[in-house]
């Protein structure tokens, strides 16, 4: 079991992810005087986003790898603390808590409530040029970044029937749309003739490479050497993986691609004690949601954790 000097340590909460909700989560619980550990594993999604331009109090941009780098800094500074490592199980013992076994940990965590941000991972193809410009003018999310494509000249590629609804939700923002079936997955004729209708040009073929200029795109290069001129490009490819695995055996519902039900007031999953925020619940995938869903699991955390306190204060 976890121990400092011989002696077991019981965490109030363990944090599963810290991305953006998970360190919200740890910030509020710190500030509750809650002894708290966050495990984090480089990536997610937060770090492929270098501008986000919606979030407020940031009017030019600011990337998510310097939102987490404030955020860690932040939940230290209150006290929580933060491992570089993965967790690899989850399960609950007979007393009610929770063990947490990590890859390069020697002995596991224990804690009296979890919460799981383990966030979303993405299907991004292998396209050259794609790494320099994600995030900065190669984008995933309408909701987030359509304003980004005002007036622009913006390529839809992904997976056909995915990429010709993407470019319909983007029609709202510019007319000048080019959808690229890079999957090449079956697109029907009743799409090919949405898109003709709208006047948008559509290629059932591949990306070569994408061409920018220090990840501002330029154009795209097909893999018939023709090249579309562009200057934004939108991701419609399905499958994402929802990092829900750890959740396997324990009573927390799924849906069927791995979106965890919870409740819409606590956060809290069907799993006594287990809490699920950010991308891998059943709602809209934004920062400003993924913080909020932190700050208000924290918030009936420190209620459940105070149930316990008194409870164990009677008994003393």
């Amino acid at each position: 079991m976890a121990a400092t000097g011989g002696v077991l340590v019981i965490y109030d909460t363990v944090i599963i992810g810290g991305g953006i909700s998970g360190l919200q989560t740890a910030i509020q619980l710190a500030r509750s005087l809650r002894h708290v550990v966050v495990l984090d594993i480089p990536g997610g999604r937060s770090l492929v986003a270098k501008t986000y331009r919606n979030i407020l109090g940031y009017p030019e941009e600011v990337s998510g790898d310097e939102l987490r780098r404030l955020g860690r800094q932040q939940a230290k500074q209150y006290g929580a603390m933060i491992i570089e490592d993965e967790a690899v199980s989850l399960e609950e013992n007979s007393s009610g808590e929770f063990i947490v076994r990590t890859k390069n940990g020697v002995d596991p965590l224990v804690a009296r409530t979890i919460v799981m941000a383990t966030g979303i991972r993405d299907p991004f193809p292998a396209i050259s040029g794609m790494g320099e410009c994600l995030g900065s003018s190669i984008f995933l999310c309408p909701d987030c970044d359509g304003f980004e494509s005002v007036g622009e000249p913006i390529a839809v590629i992904g997976a056909g029937p995915q990429a010709v609804e993407m470019a319909d939700e983007l029609s709202h923002y510019t007319q000048q749309i080019t959808v690229l079936n890079h999957a090449a997955a079956l697109t029907g004729s009743e799409d090919i003739e949405r898109l003709k209708k709208q006047g948008f040009p559509f290629y059932d073929q591949k990306v070569r490479q994408f061409l920018h200029e220090a990840g501002q795109l330029q154009g795209i290069e097909l893999e018939s050497g023709e090249s579309v001129k562009v200057t934004r490009a939108f991701l419609a490819f399905p499958g994402a993986d929802v990092q829900t695995g750890l959740l396997a055996g324990l009573q927390v519902h799924r849906n069927e691609k791995g979106h965890v039900r919870t409740d819409q007031r606590t956060k809290e999953t069907e799993h006594r004690n287990i809490w699920a925020v950010g991308d891998i619940t059943m709602h809209s995938q934004q920062v400003a949601i993924a913080m909020g869903d932190g700050a208000q699991a924290a918030i009936w955390i420190q209620k459940r954790l105070r149930e316990y306190d008194k409870q164990l204060h009677k008994k003393s």
